[in-house]
């Protein structure tokens, strides 16, 4: 009785430990090899959740960590991005994840730019400029956001690159010297103005939605998103009538003359002031429609227009300007009180009209990209963000030609602004009344978020 007590005892304790040890030995490692399985034959999910079940079983963890790679690879080739990413993020330093993770973002970058999401895209890849490939596809967003009209992404795109000419391409209406105040449009479609307001050319204050500004002989004009045009300022001509105009691609004015130019949508051109000499009403003799017409300067002596083959014609035609007419290739304008300048394609500078101050003396320029002109100043930005300036120094003027990453120059009587790349202004000379000037300087410096509006 004794003996079958202990014999099913023995027996007992037997199966016990046969059971423990298939509990803690045998379905463990059946299970660990079936995961092994599972992920060797690519099903990275199921691996994933079997790992994660054993725990701390032989090196389960790492199998778990390396389940989570594979799965993320996965997804990066195919097409995944979105979830590749968050993945790899999770993953941290495990393996190549960095890197892998840095190209997921860079392939789903390249897809949201050929579904036409320029700004998405641009935003994802300038978060990783330096991995290789990315400047390229931000040169492809820039042009593609040119034909599609989203100015404010092909800026931001050229900015990320600091491609200045690129910039200057784009033809913005941002930051504008009048006689004596200087306008800028903000991002958010506000604008800001300092200087001289005795005629009223700084309230600008109220102004909203507004994409292109620019300024005259002392006064303001902005151009709304609707096409309509708003005016502040000196109106002795009627240059600020411009309540009833809409439909308004691009306005111009020029601070030496009292002319408001508008251009709309379908080529008619609208006019209101009288500019010129002797009050001459120069923008009468401008064609109906801007056919074939680049840019428009109204100026003391005339409106200079640049036209689409690269001529340039001056209305009218006085006999110190008569040069302009026999300019060939260029592609940027600008207009003094009595000079002219022409932008060539090959970087260089032509110029017509007086030379009093030296405001002629061009002929070193090279790799010029945009061109501004008054009085007595001419003002060349070059391809490197650097700007040149010939004429008066007088008044400081060309305390300009120290300045660096400029991406736009304006020129007043007596004075250079110029925009920077991180949307803040920078002023050189005097633009307003001695005892008032440095204020206003002070006033320009602390402008931030200068640019298109977005």
């Amino acid at each position: 009785m004794k003996k079958g007590l202990l014999i099913l005892i023995l027996c007992a304790i037997v199966l016990t430990a046969a059971s423990v040890i298939a509990v803690t030995v045998l379905v463990p490692l059946i299970r660990y090899n079936q995961a092994d399985v599972v992920l060797n034959e690519g099903r990275y999910e199921e691996a994933i959740v079997a790992f994660a079940d054993l725990g701390d079983y032989k090196d389960s963890a790492e199998k778990l960590l390396e389940s989570r790679y594979r799965a993320a690879e996965a997804k990066l080739n195919e097409g995944k991005y979105e979830q590749a990413m968050q993945e790899l993020s999770e993953l941290e330093s495990y393996r190549d994840s960095p890197d892998l993770y840095r190209e997921a973002r860079f392939r789903w970058g390249k897809v949201l730019m050929a579904e036409g999401a320029y700004r998405d895209s641009l935003e994802l890849l300038l978060l990783d400029i330096e991995y290789s490939g990315v400047r390229d596809e931000i040169k492809k967003i820039y042009e593609k956001a040119v034909q599609s009209g989203e100015i404010t992404v092909a800026y931001d795109a050229a900015t990320s690159l600091r491609d200045f000419e690129a910039i200057t391409g784009l033809n913005l209406q941002v930051l504008a010297a009048g006689r004596n105040h200087v306008v800028a449009l903000r991002r958010d479609g506000t604008v800001v103005a300092a200087g001289n307001n005795e005629k009223g050319q700084c309230n600008v204050q109220d102004w909203k939605d507004i994409i292109a500004v620019v300024a005259g002989f002392e006064y303001t004009v902005g151009l709304r998103s609707d096409g309509t045009v708003v005016a502040t300022g000196f109106n002795n001509n009627g240059q600020c009538d411009v309540q009833d105009w809409a439909d308004i691609v691009t306005v111009y004015a020029g601070n030496t003359s009292t002319d408001t130019i508008g251009v709309k949508a379908d080529g008619t051109i609208v006019a209101v002031g009288v500019g010129g000499l002797e009050g001459k009403n120069y923008h009468q003799q401008i064609p109906g429609k801007a056919d074939s017409m680049v840019k428009m300067c109204p100026g003391w002596r005339g409106i200079l227009v640049l036209m689409e083959d690269g001529d340039v014609k001056f209305i009218p035609s006085p006999s110190d300007m008569e040069g302009v007419n026999r300019w060939m290739c260029i592609k940027d304008v600008s207009i003094g009180t009595g000079h002219a300048v022409g932008l060539m394609i090959d970087g260089t500078v032509v110029t017509a009209g007086r030379n009093t101050s030296g405001q002629n003396d061009v002929d070193g320029w090279a790799n010029i990209i945009a061109l501004a002109a008054s009085n007595s100043n001419t003002a060349g930005m070059k391809k490197d963000g650097t700007v040149m300036v010939a004429g008066s120094d007088k008044k400081g003027q060309k305390d300009a030609e120290k300045w660096k990453d400029i991406v736009a120059v304006s020129v007043g009587p007596g004075y250079v602004v110029g925009l920077r790349v991180d949307g803040t202004v920078v002023a050189a000379g005097q633009i307003t009344r001695v005892e008032e000037n440095e204020k206003v300087l002070e006033e320009i410096a602390s402008w931030q978020n200068i640019g298109p509006a977005s």
